[in-house]
């Protein structure tokens, strides 16, 4: 029988993204079926997989911590966490045995009725037949499945994720995504960089409801939204007050691009201000806890403050929370709101907030590479949609170039510089344009790296007057104009 696995648990198990499995089952090296890929060819497409990897101990001491101790028991006597996350990986181990054994003497067990069906049609004399069957036995008995004994120590690694993750899959979308711990199926999915309609997500407003179709779920909180007894009996919770006890399937609105983004209206308080440099403002702001601001990575919002004439401005953080939103905003001379912002705003000051609005979003069907160039404070949008894309963990190699001008500064190269080091697939190229090396002249040394360019998506989020040079240069370059996606500077 075909060993069968998610594509999330293989790319979790041979350590690479999920886009490079679909782009080896777009190119005909893996199979699938119903969605899941042949163990066997997982293993003949990545033969270095260490199936000996006791980083996932280490990895689940964190998600026994956090489940483990809500447990309610004595102090003294609550469970080692480390000692648990062995015993599963052994009893997962033993369960890959156990059932590697019961598919060898299932084999045998055929084999043996076809050798009497055999044996029955034949003129075999009874000792002679006796002997037959008896050496047939023999080597049966003794031979084992090269590729069986392969995959066993996979499969056990695979069962260990099982019990130490639930993997949740959409419907109509099939977008699957994995939770750990005690997280609820909302934050995990939203964590995972999928667009799962909520509201409140805290159990008042019900707009996360959403349809078990199999699985187990069990609620993890409390909530004021009232559930029919029609919805119950066909299946309906609230994801932001549930969590997965196995393998869930589930029904949900997911927004499929900005036209699904309803525009709100929510007045936030200035938690944090910060002036990297003397032409930024970077806002750190909360919402109420009752009111998240649903949005898509790359969107902008109209921002107003007491009397002052209103703004747009780019939402620079990750849609995974959206309760804590950052802007990073250019002080521009004449402006009022800004230069309110940069010399007389407060911690704790309120700010109104109109939106959603915006198309500057990643193509999420997309599994290829991507490519990012900032231009300035540009760096704020391209920042969300590089969060949002390393949450979707779909792309095989993500470069971000930023070219600031005379007066301007990477303010956030640390981060930057960060997620090149950390991250095996993330590129960094920091450019500084002056007054004899425009930042047109730059670009080559941007594209000049990536080879052919039909093999990305574009993004690009840079002052105006710069967009439209870029993109040329951009398409005349190799890249299809439906891959690059521009945005000005707001």
């Amino acid at each position: 029988m075909p060993r069968l696995i998610t594509l999330s648990r293989a790319a979790r198990l041979v350590g690479v993204k999920r886009g490079a499995l679909q782009k080896k089952i777009r190119e005909g090296e893996l199979r699938t079926f119903e969605g899941e890929i042949l163990l066997t060819d997982l293993l003949q497409s990545y033969p270095q997989t260490e199936v000996e990897d006791t980083s996932m101990l280490e990895r689940v001491e964190q998600i026994m911590e956090q489940a483990v101790n809500k447990i309610v028991r004595p102090a003294d006597d609550a469970p080692d966490s480390g000692a648990l996350a062995t015993r599963v990986m052994a009893l997962s181990q033993e369960l890959a045995t156990a059932r590697h054994e019961a598919r060898r003497l299932a084999g045998v067990i055929n084999g043996l009725q076809a050798q009497f069906d055999l044996l029955d049609s034949g003129d075999s004399l009874p000792d002679d037949a006796f002997s037959t069957l008896r050496q047939w036995l023999a080597t049966a008995l003794a031979t084992e499945a090269a590729d069986e004994l392969e995959t066993d120590e996979i499969f056990a690694r695979e069962t260990f994720l099982r019990v130490m993750e639930a993997q949740i899959r959409i419907l109509p979308s099939g977008h699957e995504f994995l939770i750990e711990g005690s997280d609820s199926i909302l934050e995990a999915g939203l964590r995972n960089g999928l667009a799962l309609a909520y509201g409140c997500s805290n159990g008042n407003c019900g707009k996360c409801k959403a349809k078990l179709v199999s699985g187990q779920i069990k609620k993890i909180h409390q909530h004021d939204y009232v559930l029919t007894e029609a919805e119950k009996a066909l299946g309906y919770f609230l994801t932001c007050s549930s969590t997965a006890v196995t393998d869930v399937v589930m029904e949900a609105e997911e927004a499929a691009g900005s036209r699904d983004i309803p525009l709100q209206n929510i007045d936030v308080r200035i938690r944090k201000i910060e002036r990297p440099d003397d032409r930024v403002v970077v806002l750190e702001t909360r919402t109420p806890r009752t009111n998240r601001l649903r949005f898509l990575a790359g969107q902008y919002l109209t921002l107003k403050i007491d009397d002052l004439p209103t703004c747009d401005c780019s939402i620079t953080s990750c849609p995974c929370d959206g309760m804590n939103l950052q802007f990073q905003i250019p002080v521009t001379a004449g402006d009022p709101l800004s230069e309110h912002l940069a010399t007389n705003a407060r911690a704790h000051d309120i700010i109104s907030i109109s939106g959603p609005r915006g198309d500057f979003i990643l193509n999420e069907e997309s599994s290829r590479s991507l490519v990012f160039i900032a231009g300035n404070a540009g760096i704020g949008p391209i920042k969300s949609l590089i969060e949002h894309a390393m949450a979707l963990d779909i792309a095989e190699d993500i470069h971000l170039a930023w070219i600031t001008t005379d007066g301007n500064s990477h303010y956030l190269g640390n981060l930057c510089r960060s997620w090149d080091d950390a991250l095996d697939n993330f590129h960094y190229t920091a450019l500084q344009a002056n007054g004899e090396q425009s930042a047109q002249s730059l670009l080559p040394q941007i594209t000049g790296k990536l080879g052919s360019l039909d093999q990305y998506d574009c993004y690009v989020c840079m002052p105006s007057p710069l967009l439209e040079p870029v993109k040329n240069f951009l398409t005349a370059s190799g890249a299809p104009e439906n891959q690059v996606r521009v945005e000005s500077l707001r």
